[in-house]
C-alpha cells in the first residue's frame, strides 16, 4: 500500500506532463524512425536515445502521451524502487516518507516535462537495478554488469555508480567475499572503459577545457557554484520566494540555503544515530553521482538532479527514523501521514505553477520554455495538418509581425529593411520544431522548411506558413502570398 502510494504521488504532481506534445530534440527519434536523419550509432546515450524508440516507436509511434506515460511510470517505479532498498535499512515510515520527497519533488519538473530528459530517468533505473543486484549473496549478481553497463550507455553521469556501491556495501556490512570483490572490480572497469572512450573523444560530444567546447570543463569557479546551485535546489523545497526563479542556470540565490544545508549535513555527520542509518553514505553517494556534472562549465540544469536526489532523501529518511525510532508506530505512521500529504501538495502546487506561469516579455507563451515549445509544437503541426499540403511541399515559415512589416516595405518604397537578427518568438518556434524536422517528421507532404527573415524565398512550389508566437499558422501559396503583401489590413497587424 505504500509503495502504490508512493507512485501515485508520483502520477499526481506530475500529471500535468501527459497533455504536453513533442518538444526540440524530442522529434530526433521521430525523424529517425522515419529516415529523415541517421541512426544514433555511437555508443554514448545509445539506449536512452536509439534502443528506447527502436523499442516504443513500434508501440506508440507519432503519439505523444504514450510516451509521457513511458517516463511518468518509469519515474514511479524508481521512487517505489528507492522505497525499496531504504527499507533494508530504515523503518517503514521513514522510507515511506524518503520515497516520497524524491518522488514529488519539484526541481525534477523538467526531467519529467521534457520527453528527451528520459536518459536521467532510465539511467537511475539502470542504476538502481545495479545496487539492488550487486547485494545479493548469489550469482544474480554478476548481471549488476550488465545493468551498469545501461545505465552507462542512458546518462554518463552516472559513471561513479560503483564507488556508491562499494560504499552501500561496506556501510551495511554485506558479503566480502572475493567473487564479491571481483564484482567491484568488474563495475569500475566498466566505468573506466567508458570514461576513456568518452575523453578519447568517440563519443564527438565535445569535452575539453576551452571555454567554447560543448562540455566545457571549470575546476574552478563553476564547481563550486555549481555545487552550491544543486545543493540550495535540493534544499530549497518550498521555492521561495517565487517559482519564477526555476531557471537552468547557477543560482546565487540559493548559496545560502545550499551554504545551510551543508552545514545540518556536515554536523549530522557527527551523530552515531545517523551514521548507524547511512547518513554519510548518502551525502557520500549524494556527491559522487552529482560530481560528473560539477564542473560543467555551460550546463547547470535541474534534472541533472534527477539521480542525486535520491541519496538526498536517503538522509532525509534517516533523519526521520532516527527522530521516531522509539516511538511507538501509530505516532510514526501519523507523522508520515502528514509528511506524505505535505510533500505531494507543494510539489503539486509548484509544478502547476511552473506549467501555467506566463513569459513577461511574450505571455501569451508559458515561462518554462519546455512547456512553451510542446504547445508551439503542437499548434504548429495541427494547423499544417488542417491545411491539406501537397506532396513534395517547401514551406517557408515567417512570423506574422515580420509579414507586416515587409508588407510595409513592399507598398513603401523608402521604407526601411527588417532586422536580419532571429527575435525570441522566431527562435522558440525553430527550436520547437527541431528545426523544422518535427514538420518533416509529422506531415509527411513537407520535403523541406526554411525560415524567412530578411527575405522571402518566392516559388509556385512553395508554402508560406504565417505564424504566431504561439504557433498558430495561416498557409498561403506564392500567389496569395502577394495579394497578402499587397494588402492595406495585414498593415495592421
Amino acid at each position: 500500500m505504500a509503495a502504490i502510494s508512493i507512485g501515485g504521488a508520483a502520477l499526481w504532481v506530475f500529471r500535468g506532463s501527459l497533455g504536453l506534445f513533442f518538444a526540440q530534440e524530442d522529434f530526433r527519434g521521430l525523424a529517425v524512425a522515419k529516415g529523415l536523419l541517421p541512426r544514433h550509432e555511437i555508443l554514448w546515450r545509445y539506449v536512452s536515445v536509439q534502443s528506447f524508440m527502436d523499442l516504443f516507436y513500434p508501440i506508440l509511434g507519432d503519439e505523444p502521451r504514450g510516451y509521457h506515460w513511458v517516463s511518468l511510470g518509469l519515474h514511479g517505479a524508481n521512487a517505489m524502487a528507492l522505497f525499496v532498498l531504504l527499507h533494508r535499512r530504515l523503518s517503514l515510515a521513514a522510507s515511506f516518507v524518503a520515497a516520497t520527497f524524491f518522488a514529488a519533488h519539484s526541481t525534477l519538473f523538467t526531467a519529467m516535462y521534457w520527453l528527451s530528459a528520459r536518459s536521467d530517468i532510465l539511467a537511475t533505473a539502470f542504476s538502481l537495478c545495479t545496487i539492488g543486484l550487486a547485494l545479493r549473496r548469489d550469482r544474480w549478481r554478476w548481471l549488476a554488469l550488465v545493468s551498469h553497463t545501461c545505465a552507462l550507455l542512458s546518462k554518463e553521469s552516472v559513471i561513479l555508480l560503483p564507488a556508491v556501491v562499494w560504499l552501500v556495501r561496506d556501510w551495511a556490512s554485506m558479503d566480502r567475499s572475493r567473487s564479491h570483490d571481483r564484482l567491484m572490480l568488474s563495475l569500475g572497469a566498466v566505468s573506466i572503459g567508458f570514461a576513456f572512450y568518452l575523453l578519447a573523444g568517440r563519443a564527438g560530444i565535445g569535452i575539453g577545457t576551452g571555454p567554447s567546447a560543448p562540455y566545457a570543463i571549470d575546476f574552478a569557479g563553476s564547481l563550486v557554484h555549481n555545487l552550491l546551485t544543486y545543493v540550495g535546489w535540493v534544499v530549497d523545497v518550498a521555492m521561495k520566494p517565487s517559482p519564477l526563479r526555476f531557471l537552468d542556470v547557477q543560482d546565487p540565490d540559493v548559496y545560502g540555503m545550499a551554504l545551510g544545508g551543508l552545514a545540518v549535513w556536515g554536523i549530522g555527520c557527527l551523530v552515531p544515530g545517523l551514521r548507524a542509518r547511512g547518513w554519510v553514505v548518502a551525502g557520500a553517494g549524494f556527491l559522487l553521482l552529482l560530481l560528473p556534472v560539477l564542473p560543467l562549465r555551460n550546463h547547470t540544469y535541474h534534472y541533472f538532479l534527477y539521480a542525486p536526489l535520491m541519496a538526498a532523501a536517503w538522509c532525509l529518511g534517516a533523519a526521520f527514523d532516527m527522530t521516531l525510532a522509539h516511538r511507538r508506530a501509530a505516532l510514526s505512521w501519523s507523522v508520515a501521514g502528514v509528511c506524505f500529504l505535505v510533500l505531494a501538495w507543494n510539489g503539486e502546487r509548484l509544478v502547476r505553477r511552473m506549467e501555467t506561469r506566463p513569459r513577461r516579455v511574450y505571455p501569451a507563451l508559458r515561462g518554462d520554455p519546455i512547456v512553451s515549445r510542446s504547445i508551439v509544437a503542437h499548434n504548429v503541426i495541427e494547423g499544417l495538418r488542417r491545411a491539406g499540403l501537397p506532396p513534395g511541399t517547401t514551406l517557408v515559415f515567417v512570423l506574422r509581425e515580420r509579414i507586416a512589416l515587409l508588407a510595409r516595405i513592399a507598398m513603401r518604397s523608402g521604407e526601411a529593411p527588417p532586422p536580419t537578427e532571429e527575435i525570441y518568438p522566431e527562435a522558440n518556434l525553430r527550436t520547437a520544431v527541431f528545426d523544422g524536422y518535427g514538420v518533416r517528421a509529422l506531415v509527411p507532404a513537407v520535403d523541406r522548411v526554411a525560415f524567412a527573415r530578411d527575405s522571402l524565398p518566392i516559388s509556385e512550389h512553395a508554402r508560406y506558413a504565417i505564424y504566431t508566437p504561439t504557433g498558430e499558422v495561416d498557409v498561403f501559396s506564392a500567389a496569395q502570398l502577394d495579394s497578402l503583401l499587397r494588402s492595406s489590413w495585414i498593415t495592421k497587424w
